[in-house]
């Protein structure tokens, strides 16, 4: 066999060799990078089991009612996710993106009992909030918008025992007990790398991100905005410091 013999059946053999590996690669990854298209399209996140805090952003606009002639909002949601299923004792948090405004988080049990009422100033944190018996719960903030006095932001945690399937699935162990915290935050696409860079040098690892056209520019614009799902070890202290830092910075602040 000569030399040109040889290469013309090595090399479609190799891209073969190649492209079923790139194809094998991305498919173990593939589960994870559900994660954040997800959240934008089912507006839903199941929580891997491990996970002992989970952070709900409220992102900027949030309080934008969807019924106004032109859209205001940069999302498809008033919380990121809107609805959490997660398991007994998990800590919740929400955290304030939506720019200079104050966020009223209302949060009832299966009955309509008040179980929390708190007020949150932009780019903070909420306390821990541990919901330890099964069931679903819904929080809201009526009157957030003066232009339509009907909307409410609303969100709804469902608490379930931990034997539920995560969005992970059974076999993706190394997400699934790797990280403490999990949190969301939406950042312009245009300066994407800017903000990796900041997560990256703060320990917090980007499990997943969905870029997409703000609601603001549906009739063009390309990828305006870009939904991060972040991991954490640090203290949620400590990863919500980094959420402020980087929403501070951002072209909407």
């Amino acid at each position: 066999m000569n030399k040109c013999t040889f290469y013309a059946l090595i090399v479609p053999l190799m891209g073969v060799f190649v492209s079923t590996f790139i194809q094998s690669s991305f498919s173990q990854e593939g589960v994870a990078q559900n994660l954040a298209s997800n959240i934008f399209k089912n507006k839903t996140l199941i929580v891997p089991n491990n996970v002992k805090n989970f952070v709900i952003l409220i992102p900027n606009e949030a309080h934008e009612s969807p019924l106004l002639p032109k859209d205001q909002r940069l999302i498809n949601q008033p919380y990121v996710p809107q609805k959490l299923v997660t398991h007994p004792d998990t800590k919740i948090f929400w955290f304030v993106g939506d720019v200079g405004h104050t966020r009223k988080v209302t949060l009832n049990g299966e009955n309509s009992k008040e179980i929390i009422s708190s007020v949150l100033k932009f780019n903070t944190g909420s306390e821990p909030l541990s919901l330890n018996q099964n069931g679903n719960y819904t929080y809201f903030e009526r009157n957030a918008n003066k232009e339509d006095p009907n909307f409410v932001m609303n969100g709804s945690i469902i608490v379930r025992g931990t034997d539920n399937q995560s969005n992970f699935g059974n076999s993706d162990n190394r997400l699934k007990f790797t990280y403490d915290t999990m949190s969301t935050l939406m950042v312009p696409t245009r300066d994407i790398e800017k903000h990796v860079k900041t997560l990256d040098e703060n320990n917090v690892s980007i499990l997943d991100q969905y870029s997409f056209k703000d609601l603001r520019q549906t009739g063009g614009g390309g990828a305006n905005q870009t939904l991060l799902v972040l991991g954490s070890n640090n203290s949620v202290d400590m990863l919500i410091s980094v959420l402020k830092k980087i929403t501070s910075s951002l072209p909407y602040s």
